[in-house]
This record gives structure tokens, C-alpha cells and sequence, in this order.
């Protein structure tokens, strides 16, 4: 019996070496052998290819393991780390998802951010007037004026990702908002609820008709806080809106006290407030 285990763990001894041996080679081989490095980098469904894109990938596949183990092999290709360093090269570029193809080909798909608007960071606002006390309660510094630090592409959830010049005109949605510290690219400046809800607006804005059956046209929206957006219309009045309330109901009120109440005194108007839900209080010159 004792001959018999001997024999069995020795045996057991010589099918562990050789299955490691077995293994060593292979890992050897698809580690080393230049069949298994990566020849070639495929771009899939991506119009965006910037030329500096090759040499950040091809930098990091030039990189070893502990300087010694290669990671062009497509079983070691880092693909985090290039995934990484395209993102922080790149603040256009918003995901990058990257496939291994045997035996050496990498498949990059890059999705760009798409640009929906500019969003301008405004300086320490200037009062020229007297501040006016509404009946919401709320402190409104009317006329200030606004002093533009940088203005950069925005996308929809609120990121901004590239320097832009301020454009005025009605086919540009404007932003413009406050920030503590200086704006860089890749901030979120605004939440994709806010961002949301803006493009809501400007989008149910223009529907709506005053009593001369002219549309309503969005100049630009400031954000003051989450619960304070502010739109000034291209007859230099101000709407105030909630973005913690429902667009489409603050759009409703608007349109019912414009029509029932306001009526042609709308070239008149100072503002018209909606931050209260379901309630507008609103101001008219001489009024």
C-alpha cells in the first residue's frame, strides 16, 4: 500500500510539472512571441480621431511590467491606462470603450461630448440700481451687469470641454453662470437635471404667444441657484423659473397669466416670476 501512494505522488508530482511547464510556455509564448502583439488599432463608429491619439496608445503599449515584461501583448495591453490617458488628453472626448481582438488587434469606439450650447462663467455681479423687494420675499438686483470670464461649450449633462468665444444670436443657447474657483475644461457646471430642464424651456418657450400674437424669443438663461433660473426674452424682460418644479407647468402658467392678465402690457414688463409652483407674480414698469 505504501509502495502504491508513493507511486501515485509521484506521479502526481510529474503531471503538476508538466502542466506547469505546459503553462510557462504557453504564458511564454502569447507573452513574447510577436504573433500575439498588437499590430493594429481599428476606430469604430468614431468620425472623432485626434492625430496624438496613436502615440498616446502607442506609449503605453511601449511600457513593461517591472521593465521587463512587454505590454504590446494583447493578453497584457493596458487598457485602462489608455483609456485613461485619452480621457484626460481629451475633455471632448466624453467615453471610450476599447475590445480586445485576438490574436493583435484593439477595436476603439470613442463617443464625443456634443456641444448644445455655451455656458459663459460671470464674474462678482456690479449693482447700478437699487435692489427691488418682491413679493416672493426674494432680493432681485436688477440691471447688473454681467462680466464674462470664460465662455466654453457645454454638452447636456452639464460639462463643459472646450473654449469658446461668447456668440450671441438666436439659433445659440446661451448659459450663463456663477463659480467660485476659475471654471477648467471637464467641470461640471450645472447638474443634467438643471441642463434638463433648460433645454425644456428654450424649447417650450418659443411656443407661446403674447396678446400680439407674437412668439415669445429666448435671448439668453442664467443660473443663479438649482431653485433660481432666470431667462431674459428678446424684449429685455425677465422670466423667473424653478428648476426643482415641473418645465412643462411653469410653461402652463406662464402662458395663462400672459394671456388672462398681463395681456398687451407685456412690452411693459420688468419680470414675471414662477418660482413659487403653480403661482407668477409679475412686474410692470410704472406699475
Amino acid at each position: 500500500m505504501k509502495r502504491n501512494k508513493r507511486k501515485l505522488s509521484l506521479k502526481k508530482i510529474i503531471f503538476a510539472g508538466l502542466f506547469f511547464c505546459l503553462l510557462g510556455g504557453v504564458m511564454y509564448f502569447a507573452v513574447w512571441h510577436d504573433f500575439f502583439w498588437i499590430e493594429e488599432v481599428e476606430f469604430k463608429d468614431s468620425n472623432f480621431i485626434p492625430e496624438e491619439l496613436s502615440s498616446i496608445i502607442q506609449e503605453n503599449l511601449e511600457k513593461k511590467l517591472w521593465r521587463i515584461i512587454p505590454q504590446k501583448s494583447i493578453i497584457l495591453a493596458p487598457i485602462k491606462n489608455i483609456r485613461d490617458d485619452i480621457l484626460n488628453s481629451f475633455p471632448e472626448i466624453k467615453e471610450v470603450v476599447i475590445h480586445k481582438k485576438l490574436p493583435n488587434i484593439l477595436e476603439i469606439t470613442i463617443k464625443e461630448r456634443k456641444m448644445i450650447g455655451v455656458w459663459c462663467q460671470i464674474k462678482e455681479p456690479e449693482q447700478k440700481e437699487e435692489e427691488i423687494t418682491t413679493s416672493t420675499e426674494d432680493i432681485i438686483i436688477k440691471n447688473k451687469e454681467r462680466k464674462i470670464d470664460k465662455c466654453f461649450h457645454i454638452d447636456k449633462e452639464g460639462v463643459i470641454f472646450k473654449e469658446s468665444p461668447l456668440i450671441k444670436g438666436s439659433l445659440i443657447l446661451n448659459i450663463y453662470g456663477f463659480k467660485n474657483s476659475p471654471a477648467e475644461l471637464r467641470d461640471n457646471v450645472a447638474s443634467s437635471g438643471v441642463m434638463d430642464f433648460i433645454l425644456k424651456i428654450n424649447d417650450g418657450l418659443p411656443k407661446i404667444k403674447t396678446a400680439e400674437e407674437l412668439f415669445l424669443e429666448v435671448n439668453d438663461f442664467e443660473i443663479v441657484s438649482i431653485e433660481d433660473l432666470r431667462v431674459t426674452s428678446s424684449n429685455s424682460w425677465q422670466i423667473y423659473f424653478n428648476p426643482s418644479y415641473s418645465a412643462d407647468s411653469q410653461l402652463e402658467t406662464l402662458k395663462t397669466v400672459l394671456e388672462e392678465e398681463i395681456k398687451e402690457d407685456y412690452v411693459s414688463l420688468e419680470y414675471i416670476d414662477l418660482r413659487i409652483e403653480r403661482r407668477a407674480y409679475y412686474k410692470i414698469y410704472g406699475i
